[in-house]
């Protein structure tokens, strides 16, 4: 009996996104030519980089009962601003650091917004996505920002290429690759996770979504918390930036457009729930790449790119019925449990 009950903890620590996206993947496989092939499992690995960070940023928003539409905008300023930097000169390093640093004043900026003003989160990182993309097409003049590869953009050359490439064949599509910018994409949010898992991070942001008196009650600092939250978000959303520039090797203004509707999709459909506390950074991961195996799954079979957004708001709406009946079924089981422990309770006091 209490090996049952300890495989069923187990499953029920499994993201419910998790077969999901075994389904669409098998399907995929099975149904689509030339998709279960390394070559395009690695370019999928690899497109999928910048949705990742924005879904496991817009995930830590949602378990704290938030949300940040900003990241998008960031995406673009960000991307805007390094790509800038580089055709005029400077180093390729210290555009990343401006970029990145912008990115956690864009959060500080939701942040203060959010905990000092009083503004809902929704409105505040609406007008902050506005902003952002505003000052990227002020930049750009809105076109299509790239640089003069020379001494000082070495490094980009570095980030865009392969850590690993394996050849399984003749043609492309036998060949497997790992991008430094997937590996930097991996350890980013491993770190994200761990800190979530190892730190008073995940705690307090469950407690936040949970409920946020019953936290400030309770000691947390709530102020702090949430403009922790909403940095870390303009980070995750700088470093997007960061990887879809280095992927293009230049920058066009609207290049986040979207992003944060693509990103809200894929972590609800990881399980983060719109009322917060509850959800996992494994969850949101799986969503993206869920999302991604969809998109390549369509474009090979030549699907028009303009059903995509119909197909991913179809998803929303499946990740959110999916998670209200997790919900539902989670509070019939706790209920249930408080019955069964009621009547030992009873029984034993009969005896």
């Amino acid at each position: 009996m209490e090996k049952k009950r300890n495989a069923s903890s187990m499953l029920n620590r499994i993201p419910g996104v998790t077969y999901i996206f075994l389904i669409v993947f098998v399907a995929a496989s099975i149904g689509v030519p030339k998709f279960f092939t390394v070559g395009n499992l690695s370019t999928m690995l690899l497109q999928a980089c910048t949705l990742t960070l924005l879904s496991v940023a817009m995930a830590l928003s949602l378990m704290m009962g938030s949300i940040d539409l900003s990241v998008g905008g960031v995406v673009s300023m960000g991307g805007v601003i390094m790509a800038y930097c580089m055709r005029e000169g400077m180093h390729a390093g210290f555009a990343l650091l401006i970029g990145l640093f912008i990115g956690a004043m864009f959060g500080l900026f939701n942040g203060l917004m959010v905990t000092k003003l009083r503004v809902p989160a929704f409105i505040a990182t609406f007008g902050s996505m506005g902003i952002a993309q505003s000052i990227a097409n002020t930049i750009s003049d809105e076109r299509t920002i790239s640089w003069t590869p020379g001494p000082h953009t070495r490094l980009i050359d570095f980030l865009g290429d392969k850590a690993l490439s394996i050849e399984l064949g003749a043609d492309a599509a036998q060949r497997l690759t790992i991008s430094n910018l997937l590996v930097i994409t991996a350890i980013a949010v491993g770190v994200v996770w761990l800190l979530f898992r190892k730190t008073t991070l995940g705690s307090n942001i469950y407690a936040l979504g949970a409920n946020e008196e019953t936290a400030r009650l309770s000691g947390i600092d709530v102020s702090k918390w949430r403009i922790i939250v909403f940095m870390i978000s303009g980070l995750l959303a700088a470093l997007g930036g960061i990887v879809v520039m280095i992927r293009s090797n230049s920058v066009q203004p609207t290049i986040g457009a979207n992003l944060e509707f693509q990103a809200c999709v894929a972590a609800v459909l990881g399980g983060n729930v719109m009322e917060g506390g509850k959800g996992s950074v494994p969850g949101a991961v799986l969503g993206a790449l869920t999302l991604y195996t969809i998109r390549s799954a369509m474009s090979l079979l030549g699907i028009d790119t303009s059903w995509v957004q119909v197909v991913i708001g179809m998803v929303l709406v499946i990740g959110m019925v999916l998670n209200n009946m997790a919900a539902h079924q989670e509070k019939k089981n706790s209920q249930a449990t408080l019955s069964r422990a009621r009547a030992q309770h009873s029984s034993g006091k009969g005896a």
